[in-house]
This record gives structure tokens, C-alpha cells and sequence, in this order.
């Protein structure tokens, strides 16, 4: 099992360095499932909630103002319908399905890393921010744009609907985390 995660972790990284030329997995589809489902969805956890001390350590010192993620009065039905099941569809419709179709491309590693990048960003749309934050843009959304990284990875290498899966996921613990924590 550590084997297996080492393996995983490794090959990520080496298609970062070089997403035009990856080495694609022939693996079953229960494999695809127990490695989308628990390797990367623990990975990326792992991941984005220590990048996101990195933001709470800014927002205890002086140089960042408290981040309030906006209160939009969503019920748990509406949370979850949005969140849980509609956001990863449209989402990764709209970030990564196009990347598909462009991945024997010369500029392919360019469209992977805007794509990682606006999901990554666009996500500052989810706290209220005031001027004090622009400046801090890229590490407010460190976590998000680090999981765009491992969702396009994801589509690339497993599939569309993969990465659809861990979206899914990722999203389920975080809603499910708001939940326990926040009632």
C-alpha cells in the first residue's frame, strides 16, 4: 500500500514536470476506482489542507484580514445539490474536458496549467474579500489550484468522469467537514 502510494505520487510529479508526454496507465476499473477514490482523494486532501495552514498562518499575522467564506443561505439540500453533485459536473466540464482533446498538442502543458490556475483562482469568488487580499490571490487559492493540478492529471491519465469522481469527493469532505464543524 505504501509502495503503491509512493508509485502514485511520483508518477504526479513526473507528469507536471512534463504533461505533454505522459505514461498512461493501462489499469482496470477497479483500480482506476480504489486509486481516485482513496490514494488521490487522501492525497489531495492531505495536500490542500496543509497548503490551507499556510493561509490561516497569514490571517493570524498581520499582513492578511480574516478570509469570511460568503454566506450565501444554502440550505443542506441546496449545499450538497450544489456543491456535492452539480459543481464537480459543470466544473470539470468547464476546466478540463476540453483537455482531452488537445493533449497530443505542442501546447498542451500550457492549456493544462491555465486551466489548474483559473479553477485555482477563480475560487476567490467564494470569500468576501476586501483590497488587503488582492495581493494575496495566489495563496488564498493555493489549495484550490493544487487540486485543479491533481484533477487535470486525473482526466489525463484515468479519464474524464475520474476526475469528475474526485471532485466529487474532495468536495463530500469539505461540505460534510462545514457541516459538522460549523453547526
Amino acid at each position: 500500500m505504501i509502495t503503491h502510494t509512493k508509485y502514485l505520487i511520483r508518477h504526479f510529479i513526473r507528469f507536471l514536470k512534463n504533461p505533454n508526454h505522459p505514461d498512461y496507465k493501462t489499469l482496470s476499473v477497479s483500480q482506476k476506482l480504489i486509486d481516485v477514490g482513496l490514494y488521490y482523494l487522501v492525497f489531495s486532501f492531505l495536500i490542500c489542507a496543509s497548503v490551507g495552514s499556510i493561509v490561516e498562518f497569514l490571517e493570524s499575522s498581520v499582513f492578511l484580514n480574516e478570509l469570511k467564506v460568503i454566506d450565501r443561505n444554502n440550505e443542506f439540500l441546496h449545499l450538497v445539490l450544489g456543491a456535492i453533485v452539480i459543481a464537480p459536473v459543470v466544473e470539470e466540464i468547464i476546466s478540463r474536458l476540453f483537455l482531452g482533446y488537445f493533449r497530443n498538442k505542442y501546447y498542451f502543458k500550457f492549456l493544462f496549467f491555465i486551466s489548474a490556475f483559473s479553477f485555482g483562482w477563480v475560487h476567490i469568488f467564494n470569500f468576501e474579500f476586501t483590497s488587503s487580499h488582492y495581493i494575496f490571490i495566489p495563496i488564498i487559492t493555493l489549495p484550490q489550484t493544487i487540486l485543479g493540478l491533481i484533477l487535470g492529471y486525473i482526466r489525463i491519465i484515468y479519464g474524464f468522469w475520474y476526475g469528475v469522481l474526485l471532485h466529487f469527493l474532495y468536495n463530500s469532505v469539505f461540505v460534510g467537514a462545514y457541516f459538522i464543524f460549523e453547526n
